[in-house]
């Protein structure tokens, strides 16, 4: 059996590319994916997308998505950083770290579930879909969703703590003197803590709070569970949904790929199932099947946890540009909202309830009602009232007859 590695991530990974690419990419992400995310829910919150049932669901996974580059994944960021662990440096922080990116995460994989089921049953059961799918039943399915993935993922504020490790650590010959001497002149009615105790051949034992598992057997199987919630049974169910749904439609060839709403959230469902495929795999091979425990095995397992990790977190990031690329209606509101945003004018202002206002789409074209009538009357062909026309002035005027003054 090897011997565990004394080295922390930080000094395995110190000086990598891998490293050195998840310090310059993830800001990026962050930075991009919390953009697009305000974008999108104003997008569906202002414009005339909000009556698309759908857009709760995209509201909510927008929020979702925000919360996990918020919390999980700067945090984890300022700590490759600063190179150090903040779950050591608070109790608080031990419990909750896992918790917080188990929460996000299930939230974020069961709203995809929930919007590949509401695009199945808009094309194989249209004329149910406004029943099953009104604003109030689906605010509520997603509360439902939030509180049932906080209560699963609370397993994991129970099988971690602080645990109080030792670590030999070499001193010279001059600091260790130096240590000695400085313990001396301490009072022995003054309590002193020190991170360091001093041993003999010039070593010294580190003293330190380390955020470790109460059991790593339990850890796993706890863990194995979760992986499959978040993770893999979503990606069942979203691949089965939208394999039903592309089959639909290639039935009907009827699909504007262009304007369709279901073709954008059939692509935004595959990219989720494509970026979150490479982390869990990581984590069944590295948790379950090889636990070695070398410095090697562990460099390895943190290598490429960096990078599933930073391939998953694109999926938070690039939802924004899915609506924006694959649908034009998408595109047209956000430009309308833009323009809102910059030129706040007349003009601007009509720009989203054009479609509510008749008199507002008549003033944007410069149609005045009365062109409007007499364009319309002129394309009448005959006026048939028993032979007689009525005379603007006040005359009627009868077939092959002279005008009658009134």
């Amino acid at each position: 059996m090897t011997a565990p590695c004394l080295l922390n991530e930080f000094e395995l990974l110190d000086g990598t590319t891998t490293q050195k690419l998840f310090i310059r990419l993830t800001p990026i992400i962050f930075c991009v994916g919390l953009l697009g995310n305000i974008l999108t829910m104003c997008v569906f919150i202002i414009t005339d997308l909000k009556r698309q049932s759908v857009s709760i669901l995209t509201i909510a996974l927008a929020i979702v998505d925000s919360l996990v580059l918020l919390i999980p994944v700067s945090v984890l960021w300022l700590e490759h950083l600063l190179k150090r662990e903040f779950t050591d440096a608070s109790p608080f922080w031990c419990r909750t770290h896992g918790f917080f990116d188990l929460t996000f995460t299930c939230c974020s994989s069961w709203l995809m579930i929930c919007i590949a089921f509401e695009r199945f049953c808009a094309v194989w059961l249209p004329h149910r879909h406004k029943i099953l799918f009104t604003h109030r039943k689906i605010f509520f399915f997603v509360l439902g969703i939030v509180i049932t993935a906080t209560i699963i993922s609370t397993w994991f504020i129970f099988v971690v703590k602080m645990v109080l490790k030792t670590r030999p650590v070499i001193l010279p010959q001059t600091t260790t003197s130096l240590l000695k001497n400085s313990f001396k002149n301490i009072s022995e009615n003054f309590i002193f803590w020190s991170s360091r105790q001093i041993t003999p051949e010039n070593h010294t034992l580190k003293i330190y709070f380390k955020c470790d598992v109460y059991d790593d057997i339990l850890y796993d199987s706890m863990g194995m569970v979760s992986v499959i919630i978040n993770y893999f049974v979503p990606f069942v169910f979203i691949l089965l949904l939208n394999s039903t749904v592309i089959y639909r439609l290639c039935q009907r060839g009827i699909v504007e790929l262009r304007s369709s709403i279901t073709v954008t959230l059939i692509l935004v469902c595959l990219v989720h199932l494509f970026c979150t495929l490479p982390f869990q795999c990581w984590w069944i091979y590295y948790e379950v099947l090889d636990q070695t425990g070398d410095c090697s095995w562990l460099k390895n397992k943190l290598t490429w946890r960096t990078i599933t990790f930073t391939i998953r977190n694109i999926n938070y990031m690039a939802n924004f540009f899915l609506y924006s690329f694959s649908s034009k209606l998408f595109r047209d509101e956000l430009k309308g909202l833009v323009l809102l945003w910059l030129l706040p004018h007349e003009r601007y202002q009509s720009y989203h309830y054009r479609r509510q206002s008749l008199y507002d789409n008549m003033q944007q074209q410069n149609v005045s009602l009365i062109r409007l009538i007499m364009r319309r009357l002129s394309r009448t062909s005959e006026y048939t009232n028993g032979g007689v026309i009525v005379n603007p002035i006040g005359g009627a005027v009868a077939n092959n007859d002279h005008v009658a003054n009134v």
